[in-house]
């Protein structure tokens, strides 16, 4: 063989096994890609919730079909990235809506303005409920967004009836001072590992007014630039334990102001406590809810609690509010709830739900012009609840 072919043979086996090289690599890389791929996830779930509710207003009663009757109809965009070394990035997108109306999913307030259950009717968008993104690992984790807070995972536990009828929500207890609202825009939540149970969270929401126009109570003047409208800013601090039988929870929140431009502050504290015995759990809360300025000042306390018996659960609350301040000062509003759930799968129940409120301390927020001039108001509902 010549030796110009024998170079000629040494450069092509060089070039093979470079090439080899190349291709190996490439390959390596592609199953490092979809290793990094496979260890991300986004999931859905969500619930759907209807049926038929009857409502004395105070008087004056309304009955028909509405949704959300023992729960929030809602759909939840889920997703973790494993990032390593025990590292996770987590997301959620909730989007709460109308499961009987259409023109409620639209996004535009409706005529009223004010719905007869004293809600206001702003319509369901994508993204209107909790949204979150950040991180978790052995410190904790960390989210930013518009985030639940801490009151409301105590009220949770507090009685069994979450925010649906039942349990006095927006009424007799709530987790914003000022309204029904759960969670705070553009906020932070720090939630600390577990330690023998005993758990911490703190949220925060930054104050922000506008120079020339510091005294709106509502984001009337929204805009998408931080800064640009009024929001009220909300400091809350949380301490859990669950261990057992037993799981507790108090939690203080700050918000500063109500009304922007005025120096007045509130303060809610919420205590719960929850001691599961078998088919029975017992259940207690207590709530506090004061302005530095006296001009709201009660005290709420109740117990509860839940017996399963094979596919049913049985649900009772009896409570009350009591004011403090202003001309309503002395006098106590009653709440009892109970209800009902049979479960026809893991993921369907029928239910029934009852709750009677004797608002004589007058924390019921007006019906619009249904409202009558007693002081009770009752809501039941029948209903299907599916999960998915």
């Amino acid at each position: 063989m010549s030796s110009a072919a024998q170079k000629a043979l040494v450069i092509s086996k060089v070039f093979l096994d470079s090439a080899k090289r190349a291709t190996t690599l490439v390959a390596i890389a592609a199953l490092a890609a979809f290793g990094a791929q496979a260890q991300s996830s986004v999931t859905i779930d969500g619930v759907m919730d209807a049926g038929y509710q009857a409502i004395n207003y105070k008087g004056n009663s309304v009955t028909g079909f509405q949704g959300n009757g023992s729960s929030t109809s809602q759909i939840n965009f889920r997703g973790t990235s494993d990032l390593g070394g025990g590292l996770k990035a987590n997301f959620r997108v909730e989007s709460d809506w109308s499961t009987v109306s259409n023109a409620a999913n639209t996004g535009a307030k409706t005529t009223p303005a004010t719905g007869v259950d004293g809600t206001l009717n702003n319509g369901a968008t994508f993204g209107n409920g909790e949204l979150r993104v950040g991180l978790a690992g052995g410190f904790g984790s960390v989210d930013f967004g518009a985030i639940n807070q801490n009151g409301l995972t105590a009220i949770l536990l507090g009685q069994p009836f979450g925010t649906a009828i039942g349990g006095g929500y927006a009424s007799a207890i709530r987790v914003n001072a000022a309204g029904s609202a759960v969670r705070e825009d553009q906020s932070v939540r720090y939630n600390t590992p577990s330690f023998s149970g005993f758990a911490g969270t703190f949220l925060k929401s930054n104050k922000e007014t506008k120079a020339v126009d510091s005294t709106a109570v509502t984001q009337a003047s929204f805009s998408t630039s931080l800064g640009a409208y009024d929001k009220q800013g909300v400091q809350e601090i949380g301490v859990t334990y669950a261990n057992g039988p037993l799981a507790a929870n108090y939690n203080t929140a700050k918000f500063d102001a109500i009304s922007i431009g005025t120096g007045r502050e509130s303060t809610v504290n919420t205590l719960a406590a929850a001691y599961t015995m078998g088919a029975a759990k017992f259940m207690f809360l207590n709530q506090t809810n004061k302005t530095d300025t006296n001009t709201v000042n009660t005290a709420y306390t109740s117990v509860a609690a839940t017996y399963t018996m094979g596919q049913t659960v049985l649900m009772a609350n009896v409570g009350g509010l009591k004011s403090k301040a202003g001309t309503s000062n002395g006098k106590k509003s009653d709440i009892m709830g109970i209800g009902a759930d049979y479960n026809l799968s893991k993921t369907a129940a029928v239910y029934a739900r009852y709750e009677s409120i004797d608002d004589k301390a007058g924390v019921i927020a007006a019906a619009a012009t249904i409202d009558g001039t007693d002081t009770k108001r009752t809501r039941t509902a029948l209903g299907l609840r599916v999960a998915f």
